[in-house]
């Protein structure tokens, strides 16, 4: 999977906020857990000012409390409101009439002026330590436990904490479509400069045009810079070598015509033999030099129009020697590359398919969703199976052919490589030779 800015940025998002809201959603539960708690302990503490307020003395002047309180809750079996009381050094003892049948001890000891809360299994707990002073004037001791069930405790913080982390879900479904929207419009910007890319591709604009945000400015200057600089250099290249080829031709003329008055044989044979290869030297390296190549920025050409035009030039030219161009090609045949490099690659190879020929040329061509196909033959003498894997060898280059021989096929080797497709010379079918070329679209 290629890596996505906008996923980045919503993933990245996304951890924020489940870290956010989870933490927001623990600190939230959390504190309304101590809040329920804290309230169940007033209430309870409530129930113990009750039992004070209810509580009778004995004939000594110690509290005693009644059979049944005020509270009927106190008084109903197994109702969920329980009180015990302990007193007297453990010889007073008195329990609610609700805790009837239960011997689960409430009190655990507090002292005079202590307050004790806990949480036990199925209980919460409040005991309150007083001090009763009875008619001889003595303090006694004595602890008040009075408990619930919690049931409706944990029913109620389950039922906020259910509520809770719904809303906190709405709110994370919420922000995170708000923050898809806020990620796609700030990346708008970067979608329009990849578009004006891909029109750039398609041949459509020759540069990143209109206005961009001032932090994409440098990298559109950039690369309309890069654009202009990689066309002025290609240009500049071609018409430097096409100068030094034109301007080579007087002194190499000047040199075959001092060759023909030259009077020793050999000498001119070898002065006429080295201009001529200088010559082919020259034009080879020009045509090479001259090959674009394929770039991101490389139109898209449709080769089809490129092939007719070439024939067409070359029917006019051999009309004398009635040579034929059979001509077997789908409607379009869609290919990323340079068209000058198509007619150098193409114009060579029938160029050589016409001179070679007797009476017949064919081409043919299909395209697949990789490659295009390209095949030339003719039915001329053919090429040596010896020279097929010399011409095909890595490494060939032209000043180390032999004269005579011509540039063509090294140029077209040069320009099928630097597009990384394949060229295949074989025997055709009608006799000559037959080139088979496949470039990558």
């Amino acid at each position: 999977m290629r890596p996505s800015i906008t996923r980045r940025l919503l993933l990245s998002n996304l951890v924020v906020l489940v870290a956010f809201l989870g933490l927001a959603g623990s600190v939230l539960d959390r504190a309304f857990r101590i809040s329920s708690e804290a309230a169940a302990r007033e209430q309870l503490r409530a129930h113990v000012y009750t039992l004070l307020a209810t509580a009778d003395e004995d004939e000594r002047g110690r509290m005693r409390l009644p059979e049944a309180v005020g509270a009927p809750a106190f008084n109903s079996p197994d109702s969920g409101l329980y009180a015990e009381v302990e007193g007297e050094k453990g010889t007073y003892h008195w329990r609610s009439g609700s805790m009837i049948g239960k011997d689960r001890r409430l009190v655990s000891g507090a002292l005079a002026g202590e307050s004790l809360f806990r949480l036990v299994p199925g209980l919460a707990i409040f005991e309150q330590g007083i001090s009763w002073e009875d008619d001889a004037g003595n303090s006694v001791p004595y602890a008040l436990a009075v408990a619930i069930d919690t049931r409706a405790l944990i029913a109620e913080q389950q039922a906020f904490r259910g509520t809770l982390w719904a809303w906190l879900g709405g709110v994370a479904v919420l922000l995170l479509a708000v923050q898809t929207g806020l990620a796609r419009w700030g990346l708008a910007p970067l979608r329009a400069m990849s578009s004006q890319l891909r029109r750039i591709e398609d041949g459509e604009s020759s540069a990143i045009e209109g206005e961009v945000p001032r932090e994409l400015a440098g990298l559109s200057r950039n690369l309309n810079s890069l654009i202009h600089q990689n066309r002025t250099r290609q240009e500049r290249v071609r018409n430097s070598l096409a100068d030094l080829a034109h301007s080579m031709k007087t002194p190499l003329a000047v040199l075959r015509g001092s060759a023909e008055q030259c009077a020793d044989g050999e000498l001119r044979r070898a002065i006429v033999e080295q201009s001529e290869r200088i010559d082919q030297i020259v034009s080879y390296q020009r045509q090479r030099a001259a090959v674009a190549g394929v770039s991101s920025v490389t139109r898209v050409v449709d080769v089809v129009p490129v092939l007719r035009r070439l024939v067409g030039g070359l029917d006019k030219v051999n009309r004398e020697r009635g040579i034929h161009c059979t001509l077997s090609l789908p409607t379009t045949l869609n290919l990323r590359a340079d068209q000058g490099d198509l007619f150098e690659l193409f114009g060579n190879l029938l160029e050589n398919a016409y001179k070679h020929a007797t009476s017949i040329v064919t081409v043919d061509g299909g395209q697949d969703a990789s490659q295009i196909s390209i095949r030339i033959d003719d039915d001329g003498p053919g090429i040596a199976d010896s020279d097929i894997q010399r011409l095909l060898r890595r490494g060939e280059r032209a000043d180390q052919r032999n004269p005579g021989e011509g540039i063509g096929l090294a140029v077209v080797d040069e320009i099928v490589r630097q597009y990384g497709g394949t060229l295949r010379i074989q025997r055709a079918a009608i006799g000559g030779a037959s080139i088979l070329v496949r470039l990558p679209v």
